[in-house]
């Protein structure tokens, strides 16, 4: 299944919140005095941070990532071409601003997707992706099910029933998403904000109007919108271990005349919500080319805040949701 991946190398920038940090202008016009016999040695300027680097070519990166509480298994691949858009900054939040072009794809069990994607961060703390992806479902795992109304079962039990029936199928399908995250670092630590809009529209059962959506495990419409959000607070340390918390939601938007009638239910089902722990390595990136770099680990042990399935229903509450993978990234 596709899966949220841990801490980001994007979540590595330098951030500085509500600051701007300048160079003193330099005047070339005044050539630099020899100090007076009784004059104080001059002081020695501060050495300058060294700015992050951004590569200006092809690049990669692999996430390959499980979950348990639902089952999944990933793995995602993306290559493309950036470019830098400001070239060296002084100020802080006008680092590590790039454009590039990629092409994405992501492989598990039940199903195949990609296509292309376009990342601009157009500021250190603010970046945007859009992507446009086709998906191919294997007709594993009982998937796909569609569904006519939103007070069907669509619980683990009954979507295995359902597949003995022969009600699960392949198909295919078309996916857009627009991508906002935003990211902040004040001392040791880091908050990063990822939101998506996602747009899903697949081949189903005539008559059917939802689907159970494999990556985000929640019923969905067919030809209609999603919403998720994972929020990060980390604290990071000189080293690369990274520890704190994650909290996600996922939702979906039901127009109010196909849920008529069934508006309690639909509440019911949507959002769905989690938090929990989250921990995270990363080796030492170095701050230059290189094909293979700042290799990682994650792990997220989270608990169902709210999940029409997951707390209690069919699997105790106390039963966490776990991610945890291995990333990396270079250029080419």
């Amino acid at each position: 299944m596709l899966l949220k991946t841990g801490p980001r190398s994007r979540a590595r920038a330098w951030i500085l919140s509500g600051a701007l940090l300048f160079a003193p202008p330099a005047f070339a016009g005044d050539p630099p005095k020899d100090p007076a016999p009784n004059d104080p040695a001059p002081k020695e300027e501060p050495p300058k941070d060294e700015q992050p680097y951004v590569h200006k070519g092809f690049v990669y990166r692999s996430t390959t990532a499980v979950r348990y509480n639902p089952l999944g298994l990933s793995s995602f691949f993306r290559v493309g071409y950036q470019r830098p858009l400001l070239g060296p900054q002084d100020n802080i939040l006008l680092q590590r601003t790039f454009v590039g072009i990629n092409a994405v794809t992501t492989i598990t069990p039940a199903f195949i997707r990609g296509g292309l994607r376009l990342d601009v961060q157009p500021l250190a703390f603010l970046q945007f992706l859009f992507a446009y992806e086709g998906m191919a479902l294997f007709g594993t795992y009982d998937s796909l099910q569609s569904f006519k109304r939103v007070s069907e079962d669509f619980g683990d039990v009954k979507q295995i029933e359902r597949g003995k029936q022969g009600l699960s199928y392949r198909t295919t399908g078309g996916i857009f998403t627009a991508d906002v995250i935003l990211q902040a670092k004040a001392g040791p630590i880091l908050l990063v904000s990822d939101t998506q809009f996602i747009h899903t529209d697949f081949t189903i059962t005539p008559g059917d109007r939802f689907y159970f959506d494999l990556p985000f495990s929640m019923l969905a419409m067919d030809d209609g919108w999603m919403v998720s959000n994972e929020t990060d607070l980390l604290f990071v340390t000189s080293f690369g271990l990274m520890a704190g918390a994650r909290h996600g939601v996922y939702h979906t938007f039901f127009p109010a005349e196909l849920i008529a009638g069934e508006e309690a239910r639909a509440e019911q089902i949507t959002p769905i919500e989690f938090a929990g722990p989250l921990l995270g390595f990363q080796f030492p990136e170095h701050n230059g080319p290189k094909r293979f770099n700042a290799p990682g680990i994650f792990l997220n042990v989270s608990w169902w805040i709210r999940n029409p399935y997951r707390t209690g229903q069919e699997v105790a509450a106390t039963v966490p949701y776990i991610v945890g993978g291995f990333t990396f990234k270079g250029t080419l």
